[in-house]
Parts: C-alpha cells; sequence; structure tokens
C-alpha cells in the first residue's frame, strides 16, 4: 500500500504506471497464447469458434469493469482522506453489489448464449464449439470478477505490484492448463475447445484462492472478517453511478470500432487484412497510455480524498508529459518501420506487398493519433478520479459517434477517400477529442462532485 498524498509526484506516477503497464501486457500475452494454443492443437475452425465468442466475452463484462473502476475511485478517495472505517464499508458493499450483478450476466449469457452468437454472426459449423466455449467462460465469469475486483481494490490502495504478480500468475496457469485441457492427459480426456475454456477456468479459480490467501498475509483490508457488513445504499449508490455510465463508455468505444470495421471490409481482404495487423499493434502501442491513465486515476483519486488540488494538477502534467514521450517513440517506429513491424504478422504470398503498403498508407495517417490518445487517457483518469464518469461517456459519445463515424462514411465514400478516409477520419477525431476533453478539464466542473464521505465540494 502506498500514499500518494506526499511525496515526489514524477517519482509516484513512474514507479505506479510501470508494474500496470507490465499487468496490460501480460493480458495481451494471455489472450494471444490462448489463441495460439487453440489455432495450434485444434485448427483454424476452433479459433474461429473463440473469435467468435470474444466479442460477448468482452461486451457482457463490460459493466463487471465499470464496477471495478467504481470501486478504484472510492477506495483511493477514502485512503486519501485516511478513513478507514469508510473503506471496510466500501469492499464489502462494492464487492457483494457487484457479485450478484456478476452472477446476473453470468445467467443472462448462459441463458441467451444460442441467440448471442446468432447476433455476432457466428458460421452454424462453428456454433456447437462456440457455445461450449462461451458457456463455461461465463459460468465461471466470478472468478475473473474476483481477481479484477482484488486487482482495482489494490491499486486504490495504491499498490501495483502486486496485482502484476496475481496476473502473471494467471497467465502461468493458463499457459499450463489450456493445452492439458485441449489435448487431454492421464485419465482427463482431450476435451477440444472446451478444454480450453475450462483450462482457462481452472486458471482463475486457483489464482483467486492464491491470490486471496497471499493478500491475508500483509494487507488488512482483504480480510473478509474486517469487513463492515452494514448494507449502505449510499456506497452501493455510488459505485453504479460512476460505475455504469465507465462501462456504457466502454460499449460506446466497442461499438464505434465495430461500424469503424464494417466500413474498413468493403475495401477488400487486403486492406481489412492491414487494418486487422494496424489493430494489433495498437493495441500493444496504447498500452502504455491506457497504463499511465490508470495510475493517474488512483494517484489523482487519493489526493482529491485528501483535499490537495494542487498535487492532483501536477499529477496531471507529470503523467501527460511521461505519457507523450513515449507516445512519440511509438509514433517514430511506426512511421520508420511500418513494413518491417507489418511483417511480422504475414507469411510471404502474391499479396504480401500490397497489405504492407495498406499497412504504410494506414501508419501515415494513424500514427499521429498515438500522441492524442495519451493526452486524452491522462485526462480521462483525472476526471475519473473525481468520479465524473458521466461526462466522459458524453465526451467519448460526441468524439466517436457524432464526429468519428459521420466523418469516416463521408471521407470514404461521397468525397472518395475510400480507406485513406476512414484514417483521416480517425486522426481528425482524436485531435477534436484532446480538445474536447481539454476544455472540459479546464473548466473545472469535476472539482465540484461530491466525493462519497467527504463533508465538502472541492473548490475551483
Amino acid at each position: 500500500m502506498k500514499d500518494f498524498t506526499e511525496g515526489n509526484i514524477t517519482r509516484q506516477v513512474i514507479n505506479f504506471s510501470t508494474p500496470i503497464m507490465l499487468g496490460n501486457v501480460l493480458m495481451s500475452v494471455y489472450g494471444i497464447i490462448n489463441l495460439i494454443w487453440v489455432g495450434r492443437l485444434l485448427g483454424h475452425k476452433a479459433v474461429a469458434a473463440v473469435a467468435a465468442s470474444l466479442p460477448i466475452i468482452m461486451l457482457m463484462p463490460a459493466f463487471l469493469i465499470g464496477l471495478g473502476m467504481a470501486t478504484n475511485v472510492l477506495i483511493a478517495q477514502a485512503f486519501g482522506r485516511r478513513d478507514t472505517a469508510m473503506l471496510k464499508k466500501i469492499m464489502s458493499n462494492s464487492f457483494f453489489a457487484s457479485t450478484l450483478f456478476c452472477l446476473l450476466i453470468s445467467f443472462i449469457s448462459i441463458v441467451l448464449r444460442r441467440q448471442l452468437l446468432e447476433w455476432v454472426n457466428a458460421p452454424r459449423e462453428i456454433q456447437d464449439m462456440a457455445v461450449s466455449y462461451l458457456t463455461i467462460i461465463m459460468g465461471t465469469l466470478v472468478f475473473q470478477f474476483f481477481i479484477n475486483w482484488m486487482n482495482g481494490m489494490l491499486r486504490g490502495l495504491g499498490d501495483a505490484g502486486t496485482p502484476l504478480k496475481i496476473l502473471a500468475l494467471l497467465t502461468g496457469f493458463n499457459i499450463i492448463f489450456v493445452p492439458l485441457f485441449i489435448n487431454g492427459i492421464g485419465p482427463l480426456p482431450p476435451l477440444g475447445v472446451a478444454g480450453a475454456a475450462w483450462g482457462t477456468a481452472l486458471a482463475s479459480v486457483l489464482t483467486c484462492a492464491i491470490g486471496y490467501i497471499y493478500l491475508l498475509q500483509y494487507n488488512p483490508y482483504i480480510n473478509v472478517r474486517n469487513w463492515d457488513y452494514h448494507l449502505d445504499w449510499h456506497i452501493i449508490r455510488e459505485v453504479f453511478i460512476i460505475g455504469v455510465p465507465a462501462s456504457l463508455q466502454m460499449i460506446v468505444i466497442s461499438l464505434a470500432n465495430v461500424f469503424i470495421i464494417s466500413l474498413v471490409n468493403l475495401y477488400g481482404t487486403d486492406v481489412a487484412a492491414a487494418f486487422g495487423i494496424g489493430m494489433q499493434i495498437d493495441m500493444l502501442a496504447a498500452i502504455p497510455a491506457i497504463s499511465i491513465g490508470i495510475a493517474a486515476t488512483t494517484v489523482a483519486g487519493q489526493n482529491l480524498g485528501a483535499q490537495k488540488l494542487d498535487r492532483v494538477f501536477q499529477t496531471m502534467r507529470t503523467a501527460v508529459y511521461f505519457s507523450l514521450a513515449i507516445a512519440f517513440v511509438c509514433s517514430a517506429l511506426l512511421l520508420i518501420f511500418p513494413y518491417q513491424i507489418g511483417a511480422i504478422f504475414l507469411k510471404q504470398s502474391a499479396e504480401h506487398a500490397m497489405v504492407l503498403g495498406f499497412v504504410r498508407d494506414y501508419y501515415l495517417w494513424v500514427a499521429f493519433i498515438f500522441p492524442c490518445f495519451a493526452v486524452i487517457c491522462v485526462l480521462q483518469g483525472i476526471l475519473r478520479s473525481a468520479g465524473d464518469t458521466v461526462s466522459l461517456l458524453a465526451l467519448s459519445f460526441i468524439a466517436l459517434m457524432v464526429i468519428r463515424i459521420p466523418l469516416a462514411y463521408w471521407f470514404s465514400g461521397p468525397l472518395g477517400w475510400k480507406q485513406d478516409g476512414i484514417w483521416m477520419a480517425m486522426l481528425f477525431s482524436s485531435v477534436l477529442a484532446v480538445v474536447l476533453n481539454w476544455l472540459y478539464y479546464k473548466g473545472g466542473r469535476w472539482k465540484k462532485r461530491r466525493i462519497l464521505g467527504s463533508r465538502e465540494n472541492r473548490s475551483a
């Protein structure tokens, strides 16, 4: 546990965000390794079955991720105020409210699993495999939720090192169990695609148990015996007020990506392949900005709880500079080496040069988005630390649904710029998103939002 209300903020932001970055890299590797095992051991149809389930697996728990963000914010604020009694209440109320919501999502997902797969147009030949995979993953979602809840709670307390250890443990178990359950071993028969899901589920169960036992040794807040079990509707209400808009923001981002992908697919498989490569690279290149934004949420949240606005502003500046420095390096690498980076994802073929040419064209525009994204993540991290997630939802909706999607249609279609028009729209909307987020941040309304348990509003 670390107190960010005193000390050198530059050192705190860098030291706190680095383990978060590594944890996010591990989560990316975790998903990639799963798919590699399925593809190598079972073939392309099994990969298609898992891939068909992924949009549902990502979309349905979005509300849980939002509730986890809310818990992080509330814990950081209470910890910054040194309000131990409120911390215990937040722990118990947020955990049980979120757990019940998690079980509801699992139930709905399992009951509607075939309809959900039809909604994402899963081919009929892979639907049975996809159903078995989706049923197991969603049926054991509560264990994945507990891991995310523990990590969010720990980050709120200023501990980014332990979540990294937990994610490393989860990834290690996953690497071991998934191939064993797919192929079978000893009395365990081969389970195919369902085995991949069971391997992931067992990895989550063991990580939950070991992580909790490990935390009991030194973290007094995680021990359920120390929690305050009085039902507090104010806390539950605050969790949902902060968490639901955060979840809806993630859904807006996902839907915007679906619209962009549908547009890109109009221009053929080579362009779609280039965009697919670009998305994989973008996900990795975006990890530093996302991680620094998460770190800014906790550091600023503790200082908002302690009513130290000067340190909140200093956190914003430090995080922006750090994030921009990394973003400029990523942009430079993608502008200088687009062919070499894109070639990692391709085998030699007649279309090889054509696809790499489209990758280069993509990064002539999109490489400049990373500095914009770096600033947006930090500003939104600061706003999120105040619990102002409704405004973040509105800002994302305007930038993506009101600006990006219409511009992408207009630039690529009526103006005749084809796929390049889509890349232009992505860059233009990102620049406008920076302006919108900055103007809202400077407006200061977020500083006046009441903190759970505080005695007064923040002054501007």
